[in-house]
């Protein structure tokens, strides 16, 4: 008689070593899963929706990962949920079976009648994932599941917070920098009695949350639908703002002046270009860069809000004039085109507040999405570019905050990418960007048809005319048109 035994050797424990319970401890610690449906159900579902590439027992229970973190994520019954972030769980399929077959795990989900698409993805001003709820027949129902998991699965689900922080720091460079430098954050001993007048008044909800995140060294970074960063500081209330320390030193905020309005004339150059594609609007469009030359002209020089008070010396009426203006800028057409100064503006600027209202016709918050991603994009940049150079900042709504001994660095970064975004020459904390050498600002400031008798001989009055026509080409935003240097008036 053949002993079996024999000619079987890999039957043997000791040839089988994956089976051990020292590499498989899945199989003796099942997995505990929230779910809408079990794994048997859920291949049936599959076969019956002609998704048979799915079913092998890897992708199965990949799925059953993802309906499980869907579950223990819900927000008021929705999730915001990327592809992104179900591959961390269960990889697409790189080939398919035949036409019909879905390869992304949540467009699978929501096509087999698991989940419901209440929205799509969106990817322009707004930037958002696309959300899901459990449809009907799923949305009351909740199932707990032991699965045994694959070893690969298994070291997924454990290493699931590390793969999501690794994620996110992929998806913004600047995030794990930024979580540094947010830790280095402290408060001067001034600080403690502030923090503490302040817990004993109403809504200090927030003021806890700050103390808590400096102090226990664990701070947070989101980015929203938006692109506007905010962190563990920004909550911090104004009086405290001068008592932060960032590495032992006081902070300074570096601040755009009048954020939004910088990006008004790269709205209109939007348009322009897109309206240039058809026949029959060369006028409008002459017009159009001839307005977007004065507009940033404008913006490039002085003080925005105070051109347009009364008494421009008045300090108080400039802040009022801020104030309103920017209630004008995000407020319904119909309560702008009611105030005086709204009309006064639009009259200077008819063709740029001609879009504006366009933008804001069928919802008025539109244009304020568009500006805050333009403000938002710029912020990051240079947020990204000054961590480069190993200089801390940490963002704080329109502004980076840094040390003082980095602020004129930090400004001029902040001013350039505006430039570049723009055209306009903006001031952030007073201190004006300037693409041009102390050179080239002589020479954009030389007359040259103006008589001279100063005795320059042709040679150098050629050579300041060349370091001029190259200063107006530095400052060429777009191909079309050379930015405007006059200033402007605005009885004229």
């Amino acid at each position: 008689m053949t002993n079996r035994a024999k000619n079987r050797p890999q039957d043997k424990a000791k040839n089988r070593p994956q089976d051990s319970p020292k590499n498989r401890p899945d199989i003796i610690k099942p997995v505990p899963l929230c779910g809408v449906l079990g794994e048997a159900e859920l291949k049936a579902l599959l076969r019956g929706k002609m998704q048979t590439a799915w079913c092998t027992r890897v992708r199965l229970l990949g799925l059953l990962l993802v309906i499980d973190y869907i579950c223990r994520n819900f927000k008021n019954g929705m999730i915001s949920m990327s592809a992104d972030l179900a591959h961390q769980f269960v990889s697409k399929l790189r080939k398919k079976d035949c036409a019909t077959t879905i390869t992304e795990p949540l467009l699978l989900l929501w096509k087999i009648g698991v989940l419901e698409r209440l929205r799509p993805a969106v990817h322009a001003h707004v930037k958002a994932s696309a959300l899901y709820c459990f449809a009907d027949s799923y949305c009351k129902k909740r199932v707990r599941l032991e699965v045994v998991l694959t070893p690969k699965l298994a070291r997924k689900l454990v290493s699931a917070e590390e793969r999501s922080e690794n994620r996110l720091d992929r998806k913004y460079p600047f995030r794990k920098q930024l979580l540094v430098d947010l830790a280095a954050v402290s408060f001067s001993p001034s600080a403690r009695p502030i923090i503490a007048k302040g817990f004993s008044g109403k809504g200090f909800e927030n003021l806890r949350v700050l103390v808590t995140a400096i102090d226990s060294g664990r701070p947070t970074v989101r980015v929203n639908e938006r692109g506007q960063i905010s962190t563990s500081v920004g909550s911090c209330p104004r009086e405290l703002q001068s008592h932060l320390l960032l590495h032992g030193s006081p902070i300074v905020s570096c601040d755009i002046s009048n954020a939004h309005w910088n990006f008004l004339p790269l709205i209109l150059a939007k348009r322009l270009h897109h309206v240039s594609r058809e026949p029959g609007c060369e006028k409008y469009v002459n017009d159009g860069w001839h307005e977007h030359n004065r507009l940033i002209a404008l913006l490039s020089s002085g003080d925005f809000y105070r051109t347009w008070c009364v008494h421009p010396e008045n300090e108080h009426e400039r802040d009022e004039k801020k104030i309103i203006l920017n209630i004008l800028l995000n407020q319904k057409n119909e309560k702008c085109q009611q105030n005086r100064l709204y009309q006064r503006i639009r009259a200077a600027f008819p063709i740029t507040f001609g879009i504006v209202e366009d933008i804001k016709r069928d919802d008025h918050r539109n244009l304020s999405k568009q500006l805050h991603r333009f403000t938002a994009d710029a912020i990051a940049t240079a947020l990204l570019e000054v961590q480069r150079e190993r200089i801390a900042v940490i963002p704080y709504v329109d502004a980076l905050i840094c040390q003082q001994e980095d602020r004129e660095r930090v400004c001029e970064v902040i001013g350039r990418k505006i430039f570049e975004a723009a055209g306009v020459c903006c001031a952030v904390s007073g201190i004006r960007y300037s693409p041009l050498t102390e050179d080239e600002k002589q020479a954009l400031a030389f007359d040259e048809t103006a008589p001279s008798d100063d005795g320059m001989s042709y040679d150098e009055w050629e050579a300041m005319r060349t370091v001029k026509t190259a200063a107006m080409l530095k400052l060429t935003r777009f191909v079309r048109h050379v930015v405007g240097v006059r200033a402007f008036d605005p009885a004229r």
